[in-house]
């Protein structure tokens, strides 16, 4: 099983590899469910996840709230990639949608190309998805070489227990090749038994880990 945890500074992150990570989201801000973080903090992250041999993915959300950006919001975003890119980062995470509650493909595709050849995953937005348009939103996303897509299969005042049967539609939506990661309420105590009733690999969450 393949945990990755979300955390939002160093020492959060070598405790974390300690526990046996597998994988590392980085953020700023997680109490505003994940901001991106600071350019030292990341450089810091690239050398440790390298020396640790852990992948990392580098969040890139410029504002809490929802995921309809502005222009200038997406020209943050951009920057923000590209920089990390230059930093060495090989996987970051984003989304976008517009006020429809449908993926903002214009946008997505502008960061998206930024990105290259770094990997792509669809983070939480993807819950902000109307349903209606989640399908359609994951062939779009694999065809257009987005790796993995984090979803709790719901809004995350609802418990994950609660969301299991809309993730297992998300799944049986997605294109093979397509990795669906369950997050929200998945911890060190229930992440194998979601596993498990979804037939997934990976994991996410800020307690995927027991940390001392």
């Amino acid at each position: 099983m393949e945990k990755e945890i979300a955390l939002a500074d160093i020492p959060t992150m070598k405790a974390a590899i300690s526990a046996g990570v597998n994988r590392v989201e980085l953020n700023a801000n997680l109490e505003l469910g994940g901001l991106t973080p600071d350019p030292k903090t990341v450089a810091m992250a690239v050398q440790l996840a390298e020396k640790s041999q852990v992948d990392l993915v580098v969040m890139i959300r410029p504002r809490s709230g929802d995921f309809n950006y502005t222009y200038s919001e997406i020209e943050m975003m951009r920057q923000s990639i590209l920089t990390f890119k230059s930093l060495g980062v090989k996987m970051v995470t984003f989304g976008v949608v517009d006020a429809k509650g449908r993926l903002a493909r214009h946008y997505m595709l502008k960061l998206l190309e930024a990105a290259k050849p770094m990997k792509v995953v669809y983070h939480m937005a993807f819950d902000a998805i109307d349903v209606s348009c989640q399908s359609q939103a994951l062939q779009w996303l694999y065809q257009y070489g987005v790796v993995r897509v984090l979803t709790h299969g719901g809004t995350l005042r609802t418990g994950i227990e609660e969301t299991i049967p809309h993730l297992q539609e998300i799944i049986a939506m997605a294109p093979k090749g397509l990795t669906i990661m369950p997050g929200g309420g998945v911890t060190y105590m229930n992440a194998s038994r979601v596993a498990a009733v979804l037939g997934v690999n990976d994991v996410h969450g800020s307690k995927i880990v027991r940390l001392s």
